[in-house]
């Protein structure tokens, strides 16, 4: 890194926590913001703050490891935001803009010490859940003396504008800045009958519910395979009680079905380019799936639910189950394992209509920063 790295007119973008910003661990907030970064179009330098991490973090990105303040007394996140501002305060050019993702608390507490900068907070959950937005006072709060809000879908957006009236929505500079997923392929690819599910292993995805469905439809259908990817965090670990039970219940399926446990993005691209199917469960009110994406980028025909953000990519390029369950999962598998042209039929509508690669994304959220330094 260089000595100043501060000459030219820049952006800050302060992370949780929890994540590791590393292409091997990266986790959902952390895979965005790379995706924002590499795509970005504007002329601005982009310095990234986060946690100290142990491997490299992601090439050819500025990233500035972070030791948090006090957390005994601050916690971890407030204790990055105080170390971040602390580091602020030292440098003679302050940045254009003040990105604070995933982190309600962060962003009032950054904004409240720093006055003049502008702060905005990227949502990538339902802010009526975090900490620092939970309640109406609080969303009002940030919609006053926030330059920003950005929500990386329409649900989230109008979960964080819950309660508001309509002045008070006229007023509040919120934009929607939703995900995307690059497709790394160039031709439509050769199906192999695969069925992947690619997600974190905890009971808000769903992922119980499908291995049952998967336990009870596989055996009918011989030829196929299932395979799980992923475990309780962004790594392997000690495997939790939950993760012991959706790997008992593929136990009778035999050589059908595998967990895979943790992998790297990449590696779960490869797997989804042969995958003739992706399922992604969600059973909790999903404020955007990126697995939804890198299914339909990847061309795989989709299982999805109609939970939260989900709709607004998967309406038209999937089976969309309404009551997301066990028996309802089994029906809709069931519908594209025996209708070999239903599912062909989501194989050319997921390679032919994908609007939501990385650029095109990246350019919607870049017109929101545009909108908020000016």
């Amino acid at each position: 890194m260089a000595k100043n790295p501060y000459q030219r007119p820049y952006i800050d973008i302060l992370l949780p926590y929890k994540e590791v910003f590393t292409p091997f661990n990266a986790g959902a907030v952390s895979t965005v913001v790379s995706d924002l970064a590499y795509h970005t179009t504007l002329e601005y330098e982009f310095h990234i703050y986060g946690r100290q991490i142990t491997a490299p973090s992601f090439p050819e990105l500025c990233y500035h490891a972070l030791k948090p303040k006090w957390p005994l007394i601050y916690g971890h996140n407030l204790g990055l935001a105080h170390s971040y501002i602390t580091d602020l305060q030292r440098r003679e050019r302050q940045p254009l803009l003040i990105e604070v993702h995933g982190r309600c608390q962060v962003a009032s507490t950054i904004a409240k010490i720093t006055k003049t900068a502008k702060v905005a907070l990227f949502l990538h959950n339902d802010p009526r859940q975090m900490t620092g937005s939970k309640t109406l006072a609080e969303r009002l709060w940030l919609a006053r003396n926030l330059a920003g809000i950005f929500a990386n879908s329409n649900y989230i957006k109008n979960c964080f504008l819950d309660g508001f009236s309509n002045t008070e929505i006229s007023q509040t500079p919120i934009f929607v800045t939703p995900l995307g997923a690059n497709r790394n392929i160039q031709n439509k690819p050769s199906k192999e009958k695969t069925i992947i599910i690619a997600s974190r292993i905890v009971p808000e995805k769903g992922i119980l519910q499908a291995a049952i469905a998967l336990r009870d439809i596989l055996p009918d259908f011989p030829e196929w395979r299932a395979k799980i990817i992923g475990a309780k965090h962004f790594r392997d670990g000690t495997i939790s009680d939950y993760e012991k039970s959706v790997k008992e219940t593929l136990a009778p399926l035999q050589g059908q079905a595998e967990m895979a446990g943790f992998l790297p993005l990449a590696q779960i691209n490869k797997e989804l380019e042969k995958a003739a199917i992706a399922i992604v469960p969600s059973v909790w009110q999903e404020p955007a799936s990126r697995a939804v994406l890198e299914a339909l980028a990847n061309g795989c025909a989709l299982i999805t639910t109609k939970r939260g953000g989900i709709p607004e990519r998967a309406e038209g390029r999937a089976l969309l189950v309404d009551n997301p369950d066990s028996p309802n999962f089994a029906a809709a598998l069931n519908s594209l394992l025996s209708m070999p042209s239903k599912l062909k039929e989501l194989h050319d509508i997921a390679w032919n209509d994908f609007p939501f690669d990385c650029a095109t994304m990246a350019g919607q959220t870049d017109l929101a920063r545009k909108n908020i330094i000016s």
